[in-house]
């Protein structure tokens, strides 16, 4: 008695289980991506924060203090500016991104930062001390205008209220409703500074706090 040829092809049980072989192998690929995506992230902001503190140390050693905090809040402070150095015209006595140009007087300064002024200031761009030098995506723009596309110096054209503010290379996330930054009552979506407390720090005492 013969037996029936079988047909070429696979019969459903088979490739109901290809099927489910491949749904976990492909969960298995997409844990594992996250997982990496997640540590690299991690250790961009691990390098950038002792960049950062090696920055505040440098400046501690020329000017014999840590750079001002804001005393009202730590979000928002004057770091950018004090690790990077302003230019200051002692006539008008206002202050200038030497980046965008941009001129701050004392109210707009002390609106953001909780001060009047930088410490870190020079007449000239050559006169100017620079103790870091952050990467572009890391600094990000404060200003009326400001919106969850704002790519830092990517920005042709500033805005002339706009200021800047050193970022943890991980943007708040824009789905969460607790952004931490505020302007004029708008949200600034996507900005997650460095929050730095030198004035009576808690964990780091007769230092500073930076996180």
């Amino acid at each position: 008695m013969k037996r029936p040829k079988r047909k070429n092809g696979f019969t459903l049980i088979e490739l109901l289980v290809v099927i489910a072989i491949i749904a976990i192998l492909a969960s298995l690929v997409v844990g594992l991506s996250g997982t990496a995506g997640r540590k690299a992230t991690e250790s961009r902001v691990k390098a950038e924060l002792a960049a950062i503190e090696t920055a505040i140390e440098a400046y501690k050693q020329k000017f014999g203090h840590y750079p001002p905090d804001n005393p009202d809040t730590p979000i928002l402070n004057g770091l950018y500016y004090e690790l990077t150095g302003a230019l200051y015209s002692p006539t008008r006595r206002t202050f200038m991104d030497p980046i965008s140009g941009n001129v701050m007087d004392p109210k707009l300064i002390k609106e953001h930062f909780g001060v009047e002024g930088f410490v870190n200031a020079s007449k000239t761009e050559g006169e100017l001390k620079k103790f870091y030098e952050p990467r572009p995506e890391n600094v990000r723009h404060i200003s009326e205008e400001h919106d969850e596309d704002d790519e830092g110096h990517g920005h042709k054209n500033h805005h002339s209220d706009e200021v800047h503010v050193l970022c943890v290379p991980s943007p708040w996330p824009l789905s969460r409703d607790d952004h931490p930054v505020r302007h004029h009552g708008k949200v600034a979506k996507g900005v997650n500074p460095w929050r730095y407390v030198s004035g009576g720090p808690v964990n780091n005492v007769q230092q500073y706090d930076l996180w």
